[in-house]
Order: C-alpha cells, then structure tokens, then sequence
C-alpha cells in the first residue's frame, strides 16, 4: 500500500472508537475521519431482545452511523457493529481477567460466530446497511494457556475475548469467514457500496 491514497469525491466519516476498524479501513488507502457516536448502546439492546443477532448488529450500526450524520452533512458516515456469540449466547466486552477467564473457558473446544453489522447514511438517509458472519472454531484450552495469552494480548475490549488480529489467531483450529468481518468492519461489501454510489473510484489513487 506505502502511501498511496484514494480521495472520495465525497467526505467519509467512519462513526466508531474502534482501533482495528480504523486500521482496515486506513488499508485500503480511503482518506477518512473519525467521529465517535454518542448512542446509549445498553439502553439500545435493552429494547431489542426478541431481535435476533443480525437484526440486532445492523440496528446498532445503524444507529451509530444515523447518530453522526445528523450532525455532519454531506458526509457518507459508516457505522459498524459486531456480537459474538456461542449458541445465541451473547458475549460481551469482558473489561476484566476473571470475566475473560470466563469467556475463553466456555469458548474452548466450542464453535462460535462473530456477527458484524455495518451501515452507511447520507445526509441523515439510510444508503445501505447489511451484515456478515464468521465462524470460529477454538483450540481445547487449559487454565494455565487461557492465562498466559490473556496476561500477553490483554483483550479485555475486544468481544469473545481474544484480539484475533494479534496473538488471538493462535486460539482457533478452525476459521470460516473474512479476517475484517471477525475484527468488526466487512470491508469488501462496504468498499462495493461506496464504488456503486460513486464515492470513491481506482481512478482516484494517488502515490
């Protein structure tokens, strides 16, 4: 990539906290900003428990990206969401070690599905929205394994866990799905989106 670029012919604002996401998108060369939505995403989930994962992640990144673009015309702003689940069984940020040590226990041996929604407004309009599904299939891990990797990545934001774009990836013996839909941000369908609505074009690279 080294420092090539591609200039929208439209403003992007990716409405997300999210490291990694910033990261896949900063990889495809897209010139971007960043501005953190400010929903009240518990109080969201409260209200969506009888929607099914995918319902719920696009719902999410909907709102997030509609949440920005209120306040930034002219922008196409991408929201983004993920849920990791085992069995519809939700698991959330672990934010502390015990809670991780939780979560990698029950995840071990077991196959479980990273659900990532995403969504694009326009001047406070829905363009598009859709989601993507992985499924991962984890390694039989022992306390002793579970501790070690957690002390080293510290993935105690990341969902499920475990950071799989850093030491994570040495967790699963299996792995069905893109790499960018199990870190948060399905990069392929978005970049077809934004090409479909002439936001951004080959044409537009510069080295």
């Amino acid at each position: 990539m080294g420092n090539a670029t591609i200039t929208p012919s439209i403003p992007i604002i990716l409405a997300s906290a999210s490291k990694i996401r910033s990261k896949i998108l900063q990889k495809t060369g897209m010139e971007f900003s960043v501005i953190i939505s400010d929903i009240d995403e518990d109080k969201l989930k409260e209200n969506m428990i009888k929607k099914s994962i995918p319902e719920m992640v696009i719902i999410l990144a909907s709102e997030k990206a509609l949440n920005v673009s209120k306040t930034n015309p002219n922008s196409y702003v991408i929201g983004a969401d993920q849920i990791c689940n085992l069995n519809n069984n939700i698991f959330s940020k672990p934010d502390t070690m015990d809670k991780a040590i939780e979560q990698l226990k029950k995840l071990s041996g077991k196959t479980h599905k990273q659900t990532s929604g995403i969504s694009l407004y326009f001047n406070s309009k829905l363009i598009w929205s859709g989601y993507e599904e992985a499924e991962l299939t984890m390694y039989e891990l022992n306390e002793k394994e579970i501790i070690k990797y957690l002390k080293i990545d510290k993935p105690f934001n990341s969902c499920g866990s475990y950071k799989y774009e850093s030491l994570g990836i040495n967790l699963f013996s299996k792995v069905t799905g893109n790499n960018e839909t199990i870190q948060g941000l399905p990069i392929i369908e978005l970049l077809k989106q934004l090409r479909k609505n002439k936001v951004y074009s080959i044409n537009n690279i510069k080295v």
